[in-house]
């Protein structure tokens, strides 16, 4: 059983999905597992054929092409994926192909756990938000910092709409208890209503039943292309570049 386990969604977006998928395959932490959803459309090309990587499994979601009409295809992946039995790690982290992982992001996330002698079910770490140009470049334009515990559990910070899923790991463990505090092993929401915060519901009846542990470190990028669902949601203004060079100075942080 690997120490953690990611699962990787990728629907048609070629310009981006590499640099996801080498997020996780450049990990300083090793004893990982993946899984690469794809909807159909670059895997069929035989865009993955070269990932020899045997620690990432390749599929297709199985979706059929008119779901996506009525329902939320990333939060219908993910649940078919963790009631697989495919997804053994005892850590799971959730990956976009919007996105990519920093260096050091299992590792952070793993040694927290550890010396806190695995007890803790859910953390949630720092992340630079992106802002991907015609280029290919990637501007960073803000930040979410994990700066006190969150969670109704703990009387902690809201993460609905605050904290962003990429940022987000929790046990195996805590989907049990998920399942018998909810009754139901949709763990996600696959509502169409949700599409622009499903990551925050889950995570805050997540975080309705335990502490969501802060690591201020820098683990991920949480970019806005121009096929995101999000880029229109954010956009930088004066005050986000302010905040976003007070946060540095506050900090320290020279990222």
């Amino acid at each position: 059983m690997a120490a953690i386990s990611v699962i990787i969604l990728s629907h048609n977006k070629p310009n981006f999905i590499r640099q996801a998928i080498d997020s996780v395959l450049n990990q300083t932490f090793q004893d990982w597992e993946g899984w690469l959803v794809d909807s159909g459309v670059l895997l069929n090309q035989g865009f993955f054929d070269d990932i020899k990587d045997p620690r990432l499994r390749i599929a297709a979601s199985g979706e059929d092409g008119t779901q996506a009409q009525n329902t939320l295809m990333a939060g219908w992946c993910f649940n078919n994926w963790l009631n697989s039995g495919a997804v053994r790690g005892e850590l799971i982290l959730y990956l976009c192909d919007d996105d990519f992982f920093y260096p050091g992001a299992f590792e952070t996330f793993w040694n927290y756990y550890i010396r806190n002698n695995h007890q803790p079910q859910a953390m949630y770490a720092s992340q630079d938000i992106g802002l991907a140009g015609r280029n290919g470049k990637t501007k960073i334009i803000g930040q979410r910092l994990a700066d006190r515990p969150a969670g109704t559990f703990c009387q902690g910070r809201k993460l609905d709409c605050e904290v962003d899923y990429l940022q987000f790991c929790h046990s195996r463990k805590i989907l049990d208890e998920f399942e018998k505090v909810y009754g139901t092993r949709r763990y996600h929401s696959e509502d169409k209503k949700d599409a622009h915060h499903a990551d925050g519901i889950f995570m805050e009846q997540i975080g309705a039943l335990t502490t969501i542990h802060p690591i201020n470190e820098l683990v991920s990028c949480n970019r806005r292309t121009p096929q995101s669902i999000n880029c229109g949601i954010y956009q930088e203004t004066v005050w986000d570049k302010f905040s976003f060079y007070l946060r540095k100075f506050i900090t320290g942080n020279k990222t």
